[in-house]
């Protein structure tokens, strides 16, 4: 058996049932343009059959596994010696992350598919359907190793705010098409910028919103972060609109208006500023999550520092 005392599966909802759970929703589905509305149901019918295809395996290994939704997480208390598999996509492996700090976790993309334009991508799961038989194995057997992702945290007017970030944290105002006046403090040096809003992400997160905002990867082995200034007024003249911060330093941002947010991992559920604030961004301490993995590791692979602007 697995050197875990419990294992849990939190099983995504899929965005079908979401518009299949109440008749206004059937009537939003049914105003989904046709082609959109065959891969929402494509999706659906791909996860249900991983979903299925897990549970037999899984009892045929005799691997006892408890099946969570993802809407009963609250219903569950593991530790740190218990397993959570994230059954879903991205964004259910950080609801994880952010939920179960404690417990060592495996993601797990239950709608993957080689058919273009369906599916998920999973850029941080490492299990799925081709590989699932393979994997359940190896994790029966301990045949796997446990790697260290960086989380961000933050503080704000010096108080802890004891939420983690695995990918990003972003800042700035609530409503996307309005700029904002932030103070940015890295390094020693100081900037003021108008811009729409600052984002900070780990080695991981660098290769999802912060490499599509134009930011250059970076290894997650690397003990440091990166931030970049997005759409900054390139009428100001400016000392600097990314970097890359070690572990010893933070990233001070303060608003100079009110209402600016913070917000983990573009989760719904965020934090308020008001003008004058200060708020300081940095790799937390010991709360690195541990995540089951099934490949060896390239030594030394993308640990090349990005250039900064």
């Amino acid at each position: 058996m697995p050197d875990f005392e419990n294992i849990y599966c939190i099983i995504k909802r899929s965005e079908w049932d979401y518009y299949q759970s109440s008749k206004e929703r059937i009537r939003m589905f049914n105003r989904v343009k046709r082609i959109n509305r065959d891969k929402l149901k494509y999706s659906h019918d791909n996860q249900s059959q991983f979903i299925s295809r897990l549970k037999t395996l899984s009892h045929e290994l005799d691997l006892k596994i408890r099946y969570v939704h993802e809407n009963e997480m609250d219903g569950i208390s593991p530790g740190v010696n218990d397993l959570i598999i994230s059954c879903g996509g991205d964004g259910t492996f950080l609801s994880c992350a952010q939920k179960y700090l404690d417990s060592t976790l495996l993601g797990m993309n239950s709608d993957y598919s080689p058919k273009a334009g369906f599916g998920s991508f999973g850029a941080l799961t490492t299990t799925n359907s081709t590989n699932l038989d393979v994997h359940l194995k190896k994790l029966l057997s301990g045949n796997y190793s446990i790697d260290h992702w960086n989380r961000l945290q933050v503080k704000v007017n010096g108080e802890l705010i004891d939420r983690y970030a695995v990918n990003d944290i972003y800042y700035g105002h609530n409503i996307a098409y309005q700029t904002c006046d932030i103070t940015v403090v890295q390094s020693g040096m100081e900037q003021d910028f108008n811009c729409s809003g600052i984002l900070c992400c780990t080695g991981m997160g660098s290769h999802a919103w912060h490499y599509n905002a134009g930011g250059s990867s970076f290894s997650n082995d690397l003990e440091a972060f990166g931030f970049r200034v997005l759409f900054p007024n390139l009428k100001i003249p400016m000392k600097f609109s990314s970097g890359i911060i070690s572990r010893r330093y933070e990233l001070i941002m303060v608003p100079q208006r009110d209402n600016y947010i913070i917000s983990f991992d573009s989760k719904s559920d965020v934090i308020e500023t008001q003008l004058g604030d200060e708020v300081r961004v940095f790799l937390a301490k010991d709360r690195a999550v541990r995540v089951i993995l099934f490949e060896n590791k390239k030594d030394g692979a993308n640990r090349k520092l990005p250039q900064e602007d």
